[in-house]
């Protein structure tokens, strides 16, 4: 559980630094299912007094009314924010307006420059692409794929700038971690799949919205049996000897969460510990 991203943090955060002046507005893009956790402290101190809208990204994932819980925390602490589904073109439109609105105040005649920055695997390069209207900037399921600067133009009057993750320079620990490994955030191979697994099916069963998820992806194990065991028998996670392989069990259930299979959660709320903590 040592390892983190590879590469210098401190670096990712020079070329938001060094860029920033080049750019009317940034973009900082959260995961709408985690939206504490999914957030760069370091990038909020450096962005301070530049405009900006916080995107909650991945918003058909995260429970509709915590996503509104969460834009209304974030209006109240004098930020502008914003639900989007990069995987569906319908808030597309209404993105671009906003993202319009933000620098009002730049050169005329100018194309409006943006600057796109938050943690790796929050959906950047897919939100990139749907304004694009086609795959211009390399995506796909592993965090960090971004590796440097990249310009995106845009027929519709806007530049965008894409940089690579921005991360705290420390590992997560405690709820973090686990909130960040079942979003996917965190790289393969920097957790214990079983482990997370076991929490997140634990988070899931200490609510009603949780539990029926559980019934509708796994239908209701035995009374008093391993949840974790029941379910990967029954996916036939099946190891030599018969027994359950719990890890290939854990991978199977954060990726059906991953994809909505177990209904839309949002793993943390405005105002709960990890708020008031900073973390």
């Amino acid at each position: 559980m040592s390892t983190w991203y590879p590469g210098s943090m401190a670096r990712a955060r020079r070329l938001v630094r060094e860029n920033l002046a080049l750019v009317d507005a940034v973009v900082e893009v959260l995961d709408a299912r985690i939206p504490w956790s999914s957030r760069d402290p370091g990038l909020d101190r450096i962005l301070r007094g530049k405009a900006r809208l916080v995107v909650l990204n991945k918003a058909d994932l995260a429970d509709p009314r915590r996503t509104r819980e969460w834009l209304a925390w974030l209006e109240g602490r004098g930020e502008r924010g914003l639900a989007f589904n990069a995987v569906q073109a319908g808030g597309t439109r209404r993105l671009l307006e906003t993202l319009r609105s933000l620098a009002r105040g730049r050169r005329a005649g100018r194309d409006l420059r943006l600057m796109v920055a938050g943690i790796p695997n929050v959906g950047k390069s897919s939100l990139l692409n749907r304004l694009a209207g086609r795959a211009r900037t390399p995506t796909g399921d592993r965090p960090g794929i971004t590796r440097g600067k990249q310009w995106l133009t845009l027929a519709s009057g806007l530049e965008l700038l894409d940089l690579p993750g921005v991360l705290a320079p420390r590992p997560p620990r405690g709820q973090a971690h686990y909130r960040l490994a079942v979003a996917g955030v965190l790289p393969e191979g920097s957790f214990d799949p079983e482990e997370v697994a076991r929490w997140l099916l634990g988070w899931l069963d200490a609510r009603p919205a949780g539990r029926r998820g559980l019934a509708a992806g796994y239908g209701t194990p035995a009374e008093g049996a391993d949840a974790l065991e029941a379910i990967g028998r029954g996916r036939g996670c099946i190891g030599p000897g018969g027994r359950v392989d719990r890890a290939r069990a854990g991978v199977l259930i954060l990726k059906d969460f991953r994809e909505g299979r177990l209904g839309r959660h949002t793993l943390e709320r405005p105002g709960g510990d990890h708020v008031a903590a900073g973390g």
